[in-house]
């Protein structure tokens, strides 16, 4: 029996590190092949066409960005692997970390509707990756003319932060795997704001990072109707 499961374990290893590195290859082949693409029009008849030229310059930009965020993220998850990604928690007041982290973002659709004082222990460049993550998917799976809402909210011994926004929706199949790394929703559904950007790993992060902060993540979503993602944080 003890056999058996060792040997199932070992291949199931194998083919999830299979799957791994082929999604790794479908995620760096697209951008390239955009690329490729882009500068071989260019080489023939890029520079007697202005627009032609802009339209590849941008679409060349944001492939290599994808790259740039794809080669980060699985960095960061090959270190958190491997035990060598550290963090460094200290006492950290929430409220002004989220105000500011919101202030700064690039995106105006974002917007904080409860803000209550609350001291967290936590690593605050890692709960400003967390925070972009909840809301790069938030907006990636809104229409553009639709708000994301923060609240952040504190009782007894923990804070509620919540993601509201109100997109498409996750199915409850979907719910159960968002977290996977390269599983990506719209495999079901269409997303409705640039796809580029997205490589498959921002929630799978965003989960390693709460994990280590002894964060709770709960999804309420219904398709058609939008969703939630509720962080219970303890407090201090």
């Amino acid at each position: 029996m003890q056999l058996r499961i060792k040997a199932g374990s070992a291949a199931e290893n194998f083919l999830r590190q299979q799957r791994f590195v082929n999604d790794v290859s479908h995620e760096l082949r697209t951008p390239l092949t955009i690329i490729r693409g882009y500068v071989d029009l260019l080489e023939s008849c890029g520079a007697d066409d202005p627009d032609l030229f802009k339209e590849a310059v941008s679409s060349i930009k944001k492939s290599a960005q994808n790259m740039q965020n794809l080669i980060e993220s699985l960095l960061f998850l090959a270190r958190a692997d491997q035990g060598h990604q550290p963090l460094n928690k200290i006492p950290v007041d929430l409220d002004d970390l989220l105000k500011k982290f919101v202030e700064e973002y690039p995106s105006s659709r974002v917007q904080i509707t409860k803000l209550t004082h609350c001291r967290i222990l936590a690593d605050a460049e890692f709960l400003k990756k967390m925070f972009a993550a909840f809301l790069e998917n938030a907006l990636r799976y809104s229409p553009p003319d639709t708000v994301v809402k923060v609240e952040l909210t504190s009782s007894g011994d923990e804070a509620t932060l919540k993601f509201i926004d109100k997109g498409i929706g996750i199915s409850k199949e979907d719910c159960a795997k968002i977290f996977d790394r390269f599983y990506r929703t719209d495999k079901a559904r269409t997303k409705l704001s640039d796809s580029e950007n997205s490589v498959g790993l921002g929630l799978s992060v965003a989960k390693w990072i709460a994990d280590r902060h002894d964060i709770e993540i709960k999804v309420k979503s219904k398709p058609g109707e939008g969703s939630t993602f509720k962080l219970i944080i303890p407090t201090i």
